[in-house]
């Protein structure tokens, strides 16, 4: 049995319309795919910069706490800087001088030793401040006064150009060893 030449169809090719619709679709789908590609890198730095400050916070305030509990003097005391004497080895008639200190221009907090400075935390902004309070919670500038150093501060970190993680912390310590005036 053979065919007849009038029944064969021609093949079939795309035409200009669906090779462009098809071509249409593809490319949407195809930036569809990448901006969620992005939008989850961006998440996951995001992620990595809270980890990050948590991280620098943590160690911060976990120093801090140490020094200014066993504090026996304030020496110095600024909304950007404090310098405490803390006891060398738990023996109080030895002490030791130590510094904190936020840097505005490189956005770093600072401790200070012996002439050894240990970064603490970095991408802090210009919200930093040290405050202080007497016996009665009140702000004081009394260097005798002080028996409280409350610590305020926000850290950023950018994603492409933008903030997009912050971090803000305030904690109050009592300088326990400390004798203050009234």
């Amino acid at each position: 049995m053979s065919v007849s030449r009038h029944n064969r169809r021609p093949a079939r090719a795309f035409t200009l319309l669906e090779a462009m619709i098809s071509m249409t679709l593809i490319g949407l789908l195809t930036a569809a795919v990448l901006s969620s590609f992005v939008f989850t890198l961006r998440g996951e730095q995001s992620l990595a910069n809270y980890n990050t400050m948590n991280g620098d916070a943590r160690e911060l305030l976990e120093r801090f706490s140490r020094d200014s509990k066993c504090a026996l003097d304030v020496t110095n005391a600024t909304s950007t800087s404090v310098t405490m004497m803390i006891p060398y080895d738990t023996d109080p008639t030895h002490a030791t001088s130590v510094t904190y200190e936020y840097n505005a221009g490189d956005g770093s907090v600072t401790r200070e030793t012996g002439g050894v400075e240990t970064v603490l935390a970095t991408g802090v902004s210009n919200t930093f401040a040290f405050t202080y309070l007497n016996i009665l919670n009140a702000t004081t500038t009394s260097l005798a006064e002080i028996k409280q150093i409350q610590l305020s501060l926000r850290m950023v970190r950018t994603v492409t150009s933008a903030a997009t993680s912050q971090y803000v912390i305030s904690a109050q310590y009592t300088l326990r060893s400390k004798p203050v005036a009234h």
